[in-house]
């Protein structure tokens, strides 16, 4: 039995047989029908792939003034509300995961776009106001604060390909295992996170404000990012074991799609936490200059 506390992964843990779930019996099921470890990274890449296109789609749409004054927020939260709906339908209809896969996908990678502009933004005029922390005094425009603060970017992006590859390793060698009691305090921590970001962002369109030690920059806003990326990571562990179980246990072809969502979707989310967890730290140093 498969055990993962990345909701889009709770699909494996069904009790039934998936035999049973197509309708055929066992001797009905082939090896070319079932899920395989190749498949399985073909369908991630591909949706990583689409991923990177919404992220860059976004970039681009910030950069050119395409959302206009006010009209990045609710554009994005109404991404991520598409997210959670298509999540949710997801877990409940994983067959759906090779078309609907790689477009909640491609909006996964809109949102750490969309994060990673405003993030650029901010770092590049924490930059401007300290001329120390770059080398040079000089007059910014837009695309430069951009440009300047796109080394935040790159930093995320490498400490996240880091952390993935370090997960991996630790399942390809079976250095650890997770499950048990364990397994099931990071699901509940998973899910007191999902709902306290969801709250958050509720708060915020209705009064304005927000569960301020979320985004804080002081010791317990730090703590708690780093939590989360731990929490994320430890995620994405348990997805590559759940595929890798799931490639064990022949489950159908369908789920290397489902499969693959559920890990790109980790990875993002491992993205975002460690872009938000080094924003403040960029806060706090760059401050002190």
């Amino acid at each position: 039995m498969l055990r993962s506390s990345n909701p889009a992964m709770k699909v494996f843990e069904a009790p039934q047989r998936w035999d049973d779930l197509s309708g055929s019996g066992p001797a009905a099921k082939t090896r070319s029908g079932q899920m395989t470890m190749g498949g399985t990274l073909q369908a991630t890449a591909i949706q990583l792939g689409c991923a990177l296109v919404g992220a860059i789609a976004m970039w681009i749409a910030f950069a050119k003034g395409a959302m206009g004054a006010g009209g990045a927020m609710p554009i994005t939260v109404g991404i991520i509300g598409f997210l959670i709906i298509g999540g949710f339908i997801l877990a409940r209809k994983p067959q759906a995961a090779i078309v609907m896969g790689p477009i909640l996908s491609a909006a996964y990678g809109a949102v750490a776009g969309a994060m990673s502009y405003a993030v650029a933004m901010a770092v590049g005029a924490m930059m401007a106001k300290n001329p120390e922390l770059v080398g040079a005094d000089q007059t910014w425009t837009r695309e430069a604060l951009v440009a300047q603060g796109s080394v935040v970017i790159l930093q995320a992006m490498l400490l996240t390909i880091g952390v993935a590859l370090a997960m991996l390793a630790i399942r390809a060698f079976n250095l650890f295992r997770v499950g048990g009691t364990f397994a099931k305090i990071v699901m509940m921590c998973t899910m007191a996170v999902g709902f306290l970001y969801i709250a958050s962002i509720l708060l915020r369109l209705i009064t304005g404000g927000g569960f301020a030690f979320i985004h804080s920059t002081g010791p317990i806003g730090i703590a708690f990012s780093g939590f989360v990326v731990v929490l994320a990571s430890i995620n994405l562990l348990m997805a590559f074991q759940s595929v890798e179980d799931g490639v064990r246990d022949g489950q159908p072809k369908f789920m290397e799609w489902y499969a693959g969502y559920a890990v790109v979707s980790t990875i993002i989310w491992l993205y975002i936490e460690i872009l938000r967890l080094l924003y403040k730290l960029y806060v706090i140093f760059g401050s002190r200059e």
